[in-house]
């Protein structure tokens, strides 16, 4: 018999979304079309995929959440994680849609009207080691102490003084922390606040807000951002679809 060339293909979730007519989409991973799974009200976003694994590139990442970005703007949508990929759409509407159906429309519920908007605050490094000298007369007189003198000779200070400024520095961090999310937490419906990405990040929180109080959001945001605006720098992320507030997670 012939051998034939076709390559086997499977089927990328990109999330769920209630069953409904919706806009044609953008291209999908590798420029397939965005298709629809369906199955009693709810609906999985897919596009074919060579293989059971997909490399996770920078290109393949950006369009898992532009696809994901733009169903948001047709209603709510329960993102799945980069890289679920099922054997078939009959797998992802039994495995998926069949085994979850409930859990998946109670959710879709919930997040109807609903937005995830991620904040990050980065310290001026200059500015919050001003401040800790200022506030910790022990790390002020080491700093003086060691001024203007060989490393060798003063490596046991050294190590004292790098550590006593790390402490300073998460001491502050959680403060900062608390204070920015105890801000911002009024005009949120939930809250995921998540570690620093490295030792400058003041807060790294993630806040389910409705749509249509986001600008009251923003506005508090900037309230905070002016009063801080010489020692931390925030970055605002969003509206996104709710990555930090859908409990279900489904393996590919």
């Amino acid at each position: 018999m012939p051998s034939s060339s076709a390559t086997a293909t499977a089927t990328y979730v990109y999330g769920v979304v209630k069953a409904k007519e919706r806009a044609e989409q953008g291209p999908a991973i590798g420029g397939e079309p965005v298709e629809v799974v369906a199955h009693e009200g709810v609906a999985a976003l897919v596009s074919r995929v060579p293989g059971e694994e997909l490399e996770a590139g920078r290109e393949e990442l950006l369009t898992h959440s532009r696809v994901l970005e733009e169903a948001l703007r047709q209603g709510a949508v329960l993102p799945m994680k980069f890289g679920v990929v099922m054997p078939s759409d009959e797998v992802v509407r039994s495995d998926l849609l069949e085994a979850h159906h409930d859990e998946l429309l109670r959710q879709l519920g919930e997040l109807e009207g609903k937005v995830e908007l991620n904040v990050k605050g980065i310290y001026d490094e200059a500015a919050v080691i001003r401040e800790i000298v200022a506030e910790q007369p022990e790390i002020a007189q080491l700093r003086a102490a060691i001024a203007g003198k060989p490393e060798d000779a003063t490596y046991p200070e050294r190590i004292r003084l790098g550590e006593l400024v790390a402490q300073a520095l998460e001491a502050k961090r959680a403060h900062d922390e608390e204070a920015i999310v105890s801000r911002l937490s009024p005009h949120a419906i939930g809250v995921d606040v998540g570690p620093p990405v490295h030792e400058r990040m003041a807060v790294n929180g993630s806040f389910l807000v409705a749509e249509n109080t986001v600008e009251e959001f923003d506005a508090e945001l900037e309230r905070v951002a002016t009063e801080n605006a010489e020692r931390i720098r925030f970055k605002e992320t969003g509206p996104l679809p709710p990555h930090s507030f859908v409990e279900l997670s489904v393996e590919g």
